[in-house]
């Protein structure tokens, strides 16, 4: 299994990063007025709250009833502000200033960050990682945040089931449909009924994938999955059907609700969010990003 490992010292991280991985941010370019509005408020909700710069006007951007999903903070806006004062480890992304994708689509914004994490044991291996926020916005306000932080704490807020409001993209262009229809290919007939071949057809040759654990390019991804995954009859259907799709412009999210056994609480589950997307160009699959981690690496969330 080929790794996309960054074997440099800390001094050439930033420029190695920015030539693999696109700078400056990617956005959509499918967007309406208020969509993109949404996108500007987002961003100004990561800079005055998630990174701390002034949590006394929260209520500017949360409702009292903001629900935060993260299953390691309680409901409530009161509670979100007092784990940022008071815990900010608990707040996945708290810390990151510049997405390398944004977007809105109805609704919702997504935001997806680029971290590093180094090997502990070969400190001279750095991996590069994918994390995310998505926002729900209603009435000029957020009233639902997921992260993809996994439960940490003792403390059970009654969210162990998960949840949300779950409302698929509305409205899509022609060019929208087109870019929904790649991605039910990858994730569904590539990755789930295992049609690898498929990739042909629908990949770019320079297909990049920014997971350290799977190989970019089109025939290094045919190879990879054809050797682990054997095909299925191809159906309609999803065999795990995404929680949330999200399509603007060339980009297509699949937002995921996923269960785990609680370690605070045995017996019991609680819901972490995980995410796939796809970039669109030309026709045809340009780039794929996910949540992966790297394996035998102990998570900083």
């Amino acid at each position: 299994m080929k790794k996309v490992l960054l074997i440099i010292s800390f001094l050439v991280v930033s420029a190695t990063a920015a030539a693999q991985y696109p700078v400056p941010q990617q956005t959509s370019t499918g967007m309406n007025t208020q969509e993109r509005a949404n996108v500007q408020f987002a961003l100004e909700f990561v800079r005055d709250i998630l990174n701390r710069g002034n949590l006394d006007i929260a209520s500017h951007y949360m409702p009292e009833d903001f629900t935060s999903w993260n299953p390691n903070i309680g409901h409530g806006r009161d509670a979100f502000v007092d784990a940022l004062r008071n815990h900010p480890q608990l707040i996945q992304n708290w810390d990151a200033t510049v997405p390398e994708v944004i977007f809105g689509k109805n609704e919702y914004v997504f935001i997806m960050w680029g971290k590093f994490v180094t090997n502990v044991m070969e400190p001279a291996i750095i991996y590069k990682y994918n994390t995310i926020d998505l926002l729900r916005i209603e009435d000029g306000q957020i009233v639902e945040h997921w992260d993809g932080s996994r439960k940490s704490v003792t403390e059970d807020f009654g969210k162990a089931a998960g949840g949300g409001v779950f409302n698929d993209s509305t409205n899509l262009s022609a060019r929208e449909q087109e870019t929904h229809r790649l991605g039910v290919i990858e994730f569904r007939d590539i990755l789930q009924y295992g049609q690898v071949d498929l990739a042909r057809e629908y990949f770019h040759p320079n297909y990049m994938q920014h997971n350290m654990n799977v190989p970019g390019g089109r025939d290094e991804f045919i190879e990879f999955f054809a050797a682990i995954r054997d095909p299925m009859p191809l159906e309609d259907e999803w065999i795990e059907p995404p929680t949330l799709e999200l399509v603007s412009g060339n980009f297509y999210l699949k937002f995921d609700q996923r269960m785990e056994d609680d370690p605070a609480n045995p017996g019991s589950q609680s819901a972490y969010y995980r995410f796939d997307m796809i970039r669109v160009g030309d026709g045809l699959i340009q780039e794929h990003w996910d949540v992966a981690f790297p394996p035998n690496i102990e998570r900083p969330y």
